[in-house]
């Protein structure tokens, strides 16, 4: 699964790949580790501050951005995932 962070993270127009308490846009996301489905509605999101729920634990939670969309088809973003190598658990 570090394989495909890295070529996620390094590659151009892929996936977003980034921190899940570094969150500052609205979007369906994708925790790598797990292959949980988190949606964030814009309402989640306020200027200038951080997101409204944080993951607290050790190590690092990260997520890539499956779509800007927060109400993406279940159906969309299992292809998005499975076209990028991410094992879903959704």
């Amino acid at each position: 699964m570090t394989e495909i962070k890295s070529q996620l993270k390094e590659t151009p127009g892929v996936l977003k790949v980034l921190e899940f308490n570094k969150i500052s846009e609205p979007g369906s996301y994708i925790m790598l580790d797990t292959g949980d489905l988190v949606r964030i509605p814009r309402e989640a999101i306020a200027p200038d501050r951080s997101l409204l729920i944080t993951i607290h634990r050790r190590g690092t939670t990260r997520v890539a951005m499956l779509s800007n969309n927060d109400t993406e088809l279940i159906s969309t973003l299992r292809d998005i995932a499975a076209n990028n190598d991410i094992q879903t658990n959704f």
